[in-house]
């Protein structure tokens, strides 16, 4: 229980259950926006971490996008067969498989993204512009406990794929 009983449980087991509550109901409500453009959210996370990456691998897309390799496999090939994602592997190492939007994966990004800002305004009304960046201090504190290595963890918080790539050496 919680020592000043605001929360119905102690505060850390409170802050893990809403955070849950709000990632898995924000899921399920954009994955129903997504619909009327045929994508699910598995594969709107491919597509919007490819956009912003430019050239991803498939472990730059499984990190950033929290993701196992398996399921993005999957995204990633129906992407592929949509026209709307390439896989390339380069000639110096086949191990590797890069992936790049098309033009139509990136008009489908501007189409989604849309929609996911509409959306997203939606979701934080009530929440000021102090408050959000307190509680996304806080979440990139989190991460960082939580990866298993710091630059790993520099690179999911700042969203950055040259980090990534580096902390990978």
């Amino acid at each position: 229980m919680d020592a000043e009983a605001e929360f119905g449980l102690n505060v850390p087991e409170y802050f893990f259950y809403l955070l849950f509550q709000a990632v898995r109901r924000r899921d399920a409500a954009f994955e129903r926006a997504l619909a009327p453009l045929e994508l699910n959210l598995g594969q709107w996370r491919a597509i919007s971490t490819v956009r912003r990456c430019g050239t991803c691998s498939m472990s730059d897309l499984a990190a950033f996008t929290a993701v196992d390799r398996t399921t993005l496999t999957r995204s990633v090939d129906q992407l592929v067969r949509r026209g709307l994602m390439v896989r390339e592997t380069p000639a110096t190492d086949r191990r590797q498989v890069h992936l790049t939007l098309t033009d139509r994966g990136r008009a489908m990004y501007d189409k989604a993204v849309d929609q996911l800002l509409e959306f997203n305004r939606t979701a934080l009304e009530g929440v000021d512009e102090t408050r959000r960046r307190e509680i996304s201090r806080g979440l990139a504190t989190v991460i960082g406990n939580l990866a298993p290595d710091p630059k790993v963890a520099e690179a999911l918080i700042r969203f950055e794929p040259d980090l990534m790539r580096a902390a990978r050496g």
